[in-house]
């Protein structure tokens, strides 16, 4: 039997101390928390074109644009159309184009369509590639209402619009909805482009309304396009009702669920978000969200990184990019970022989740990690200066600044938030690391003091979790704390009620090891130097990456790992005065879409699977407290037992017991600390005290398992006990910790 004393408090915890890191990898925005299922939705998609030999050179990572990617049109003439295009090097070119695009950064298909012919147009949604390159991937189920828009602007001729739900048969599933175009008028947007919107009644076999917003140029005999929507495919149908041949263009095709996140919320007026993804993170109570990424951030070339600014405005005009991570994909190269997931929408998500934001930006150096080939922008050059400086100035402007006086908080309100979204920390690179990082760390971080002297600056401690990698970054962080980099410390506000001002400077650590090291780390910020200076351990996964260890599917995302991770957290909630922020990685996966095997979240087009991982992870993030309490263990302690406590003053809340061992353990947890224990004080006189055990186990070796098709499966025993306390008892309570087991208990 082990004894376990809780104590009296240590210190404050961070009220950041859980957070969640997104990045698009594993098509975690396109397919994922995009809610739009139409993969290149706006006919501007740019991909990877990639060899993995070094000798390759320049050519090594190289852009291919293709804008007409996983669309196929059938018995139709389709030509691209647009004023510029991307050349190999992602530099802009010029092209031809017989009628404006709605944006610069827009193209879209010009269609032409026979007389008496009916044509389709098909687009299978976000499959993941690989060997599901073929399948649809659009979930339409019964009982839900789904959106539909697109842009559609006439040229010649007269087209009539049929639109329909299939199944996988080709079987209606719904009326046969026809319109003619004359039926519709609406007022122009620009260059001939106007808004209509209509909504289809009719559906059978149980299945909710399909809701049409169509855009198209108001003249007599303009033609008229939709999408006939397959259960799990989405198709444009449409033919000529003339003897001469049909023209119009279409652009900015969009299906979704109609009961996407923000809903019926004005500020949430471009970008949609799927519901359940967004909920399944809220359910962690994530204290902040660090966006974009992650190796998004820098890219593999100049110009491949992460330029906030693409990613603001009206969705057509965001200037697309190829993601880099394609290829890591199963399909190699067809992973494109569209951005109608930018930097407002994170901001709003954060704001939603009551989260804090942490936006990460471009620090002058391409991805530093192994076989990846950094480029460093010059220091002291002018586009440094003007363009990577620039970008985190700009951003404090559009996330905080006064739209009245500031261009970019101007586009923030325009864009549905005149609100400032109070930004108080940023990221400056991901993953660097070295001296020319240091110093573009600290011309940044002096830019950023200048205009906001108190914005807490995050800096990269590199990709390797080691004393000696980490030893400059570390170095040069005490110094910042310590006042001897001038104008590279924020300045403290004392009467700031928020926990981190009294950090100066964060240090961003990442890890992916083995079960066995991230045991073992428990104890790794118990010598760690209190001086102002904060850990930000930002990426981490049991995932034994480091250890190189199998990176499979059968390997990933284990109980094992989950156990690992959570003997982990406690030691970050007893050193969490000088662990400010921690945030698992990858956050989220489509499941034919992996990129990485071990992650957070998984979902496919209909469901989604949290891995066993989350669940680990939501027992410590959703119930944590002010402050860190002092635990002792007496008696014979066996090995792979691990705990904290957090609570209130005075009042112990939850306490964490992590058995990562095969044997039961018996507990007796000792809260009687002090003239009136640890238990809440602000109980009345003689009432009782609420106990709740949760605990979680399973086998190492077991793992959460969701398919492409159907619902998650659980592998977990969960088991959940209430009891009520005598108001005065002795404080002692007594628990089995089942092997491999993680167990909250919770008093009130």
């Amino acid at each position: 039997m082990v004894t376990i004393t809780v104590g009296a408090p240590t210190h404050a915890v961070s009220d950041r101390l859980y957070g969640v890191f997104f990045e698009d990898i594993n098509h975690g925005a396109d397919g994922g928390l995009n809610a739009n299922m139409v993969n290149n939705y706006s006919f501007d998609g740019v991909y990877l074109s990639h060899s993995s030999l070094r000798l390759k050179g320049a050519e090594r990572w190289m852009t291919q644009a293709d804008p007409l990617r996983f669309w196929r049109f059938r018995r139709l003439d389709a030509v691209s159309c647009g004023t510029r295009t991307r050349g190999d090097h992602g530099q802009q070119i010029d092209t031809d184009c017989p009628a404006p695009p709605i944006h610069a950064n827009s193209r879209y298909v010009r269609v032409t369509v026979e007389p008496g012919i009916v044509g389709t147009i098909d687009n299978l949604g976000y499959n993941g590639g690989g060997d599901h390159a073929n399948v649809c991937a659009m979930a339409v189920r019964s009982g839900h209402a789904y959106e539909f828009s697109a842009c559609v602007r006439p040229v010649s001729g007269m087209v009539s619009l049929r639109v329909v739900v299939l199944d996988d048969d080709d079987e209606l599933l719904t009326d046969d909805v026809r319109f003619d175009v004359d039926r519709f008028a609406g007022e122009p947007l620009r260059d001939g482009w106007v808004f209509v919107q209509h909504t289809l009644a009719g559906l059978r076999d149980g299945y909710g309304k399909l809701h049409v917003d169509v855009q198209l140029a108001d003249r007599p005999g303009a033609p008229y396009a939709a999408q006939m929507l397959d259960a799990e495919s989405g198709t444009t149908t449409t033919h000529a009702t003339e003897p001469s041949a049909a023209t119009f263009d279409i652009d900015a095709v969009s299906l979704m669920d109609a009961d996407y996140w923000g809903r019926n919320d004005p500020k949430w007026r471009f970008g949609k978000l799927r519901r359940d993804l967004v909920e399944t993170i809220a359910a962690l109570q994530p204290a902040f969200v660090r966006f974009p990424g992650g190796c998004i951030v820098e890219g593999v070339t100049p110009g491949n990184e992460y330029r906030w600014k693409d990613t603001v405005g009206a969705p057509t005009a965001r200037r697309q990019q190829y993601n880099m991570w394609a290829f890591k994909s199963p399909d190699g190269s067809s992973y494109s970022q569209s951005y109608q997931i930018g930097f407002y929408e994170y901001f709003c998500l954060c704001e939603d989740l009551h989260a804090k934001p942490l936006p990460t930006l471009f620090a002058g150096i391409t991805c530093q990690s192994p076989y990846r080939d950094p480029k460093h922008v010059d220091t002291n050059g002018d586009w440094f200066r003007s363009v990577v400086v620039q970008d985190y100035l700009d951003l404090i402007d559009f996330a905080n600044g006064n739209p009245d006086t500031s261009d970019w908080a101007a586009v923030r309100r325009d864009m549905g938030h005149p609100e400032p979204f109070g930004l108080d920390m940023i990221g400056i690179g991901n993953e660097n690391f070295g001296a020319d990082y240091v110093a573009k760390f600290d011309a940044i971080a002096r830019a950023i003091h200048e205009k906001d002297p108190n914005m807490l600056c995050v800096m990269s401690a590199g990709l390797f979790p080691f004393r000696l990698p980490m030893k400059r970054a570390w170095d040069h962080a005490h110094a910042v704390a310590a006042g001897n980099v001038p104008g590279v410390a924020r300045e403290i506000d004392a009467n700031d009620a928020d926990l981190l001002p009294a950090t100066r400077i964060l240090v961003d650590e990442h890890s992916y090891h083995s079960p066995d090291w991230f045991i073992a780390q428990a104890s790794r910020f118990d010598d760690y130097r209190r001086d102002g200076t904060g850990v930000y351990f930002g990426e981490y996964s049991a995932n034994g990456y480091f250890a190189a260890q199998p990176q499979d599917h059968d390997h990933a995302s284990t109980w094992r790992s989950a156990l690992a991770e959570a003997a982990f957290l406690t030691g970050c909630e007893r050193n969490s005065d000088i662990v400010k922020m921690t945030s698992y990685a990858p956050l989220l996966s489509h499941v034919t879409g992996h990129g990485w095997e071990q992650n957070l979240i998984e979902f496919n087009p209909a469901q989604v699977g949290p891995s066993v991982n989350y669940e680990a992870e939501r027992l410590f993030s959703a119930n944590v407290g002010a402050l860190a309490y002092e635990c002792r263990l007496d008696g014979e302690t066996p090995d792979g037992l691990y705990v904290s406590a957090t609570g209130d003053e005075g009042a112990l809340r939850f306490v964490k017991l992590v058995n990562t061992g095969g044997e039961r353990v018996g507990v007796t947890l000792n809260v009687s600390y002090g003239p009136r224990g640890l238990l809440r004080r602000d109980h009345a006189a003689g009432s009782p005290r609420t106990l709740r055990v949760e605990t979680l186990s399973g086998d190492p070796d077991a793992r959460n398992e969701l398919e492409f098709e159907g619902g998650p499966r659980d592998c977990l025993t969960r088991t959940i006990r209430e009891s009520m306390l005598p108001p005065d008892g002795a404080g002692s309570i007594a628990l089995a910790l089942p092997s491999y087991s993680v167990t909250l208990v919770r008093l009130a």
